[in-house]
């Protein structure tokens, strides 16, 4: 199956986030302490805003993003508003253990175009794993979202 890659612009959001360090593996599992600090009341999708991750070792630092106008109820859980960004944008249909792949695409599309990757990226997760329910990983859909310096003009 082919994956398009589009060039999308990012509106500003605002989102309850709680920082996280440790294997990313593991991350989705603080989720439910956001949504519970915000009453459920959320206004878009979920999200991680990845700072790095170490490849062999799957340690990594994020923060963990639920956009919300809710003000958090715990001390762990903090608000601030994402920026307007333009962002390389790849859909990935599929278990998280294949997200590599699309990330190799990306970052692939990125060289082809002399694009330069300006921020952290940004995992959302439109559809993946129920609070109960695992689900079947082969429909997870994650919009993966690395922003990039990218204007056109005259000439471009």
């Amino acid at each position: 199956m082919s994956k398009q890659i589009t060039i999308k612009d990012i509106e500003p959001i605002r989102v309850a986030y709680k920082s996280y360090k440790g294997n990313v593996l593991e991350a989705g599992k603080h989720m439910p302490s956001i949504f519970k600090s915000i009453k459920g009341k959320n206004n878009g999708t979920p999200f991680f805003c990845i700072y790095q991750v170490d490849e062999t070792t799957g340690i990594g630092e994020l923060d963990l993003c639920i956009p919300t106008m809710e003000e958090p109820s715990s001390q762990e859980v903090f608000v601030k508003e994402m920026p307007r960004i333009q962002a390389v944008s790849i859909t990935h249909t599929g278990s998280y253990d294949t997200l590599p792949l699309s990330y190799q695409l990306l970052f692939a599309y990125i060289a082809e175009n002399n694009l330069k990757v300006i921020g952290p990226c940004r995992e959302v997760y439109i559809k993946g794993p129920g609070p109960i329910l695992k689900g079947n990983p082969d429909n997870y859909i994650t919009e993966i979202l690395l922003p990039i310096n990218y204007s056109t003009g005259a000439g471009d």
